[in-house]
């Protein structure tokens, strides 16, 4: 299955991508994957509305033809700068946003995607 939704940099975007992966992902995985992908998928988006501020495109794929079937969520926007992970001492509460992908995705990465980037985590499904 692949599905895209393209929202805008504004704040309720982050709410439209957690609906839009609940949606897609409800009776294809179980769910405790949706609940991490929906969690991991807001935080990518939030990404883009906070640091890119540019429009976006949110991509869903399940492959049930992974062993283990996959869940890769990407997010494509127009900034190439890349986002970084935070140390663990870094006394801000704002911003770990890409800890949690890397804590809580199976792998993750950023590709370019001219003019920008894409931001992509797996979970096994």
């Amino acid at each position: 299955m692949h599905d895209s939704l393209t929202l805008q940099p504004e704040p309720r975007s982050a709410g439209a991508a957690r609906r839009f992966v609940r949606e897609h992902l409800r009776d294809q995985v179980s769910e405790d994957v949706a609940e991490t992908a929906t969690l991991l998928t807001s935080e990518l988006v939030t990404n883009v509305i906070v640091h890119a501020r540019t429009p976006m495109r949110l991509d869903l794929d399940v492959d049930p033809d992974a062993v283990p079937e996959v869940v890769r969520v990407a997010v494509v926007d127009e900034v190439p700068r890349q986002p970084s992970v935070r140390r663990a001492h870094d006394a801000r509460l704002t911003g770990r946003g890409m800890n949690l992908v890397a804590e809580l995705a199976s792998q993750w990465g950023v590709e370019p995607a001219p003019p920008g980037k894409k931001v992509w985590f797996e979970l096994p499904a």
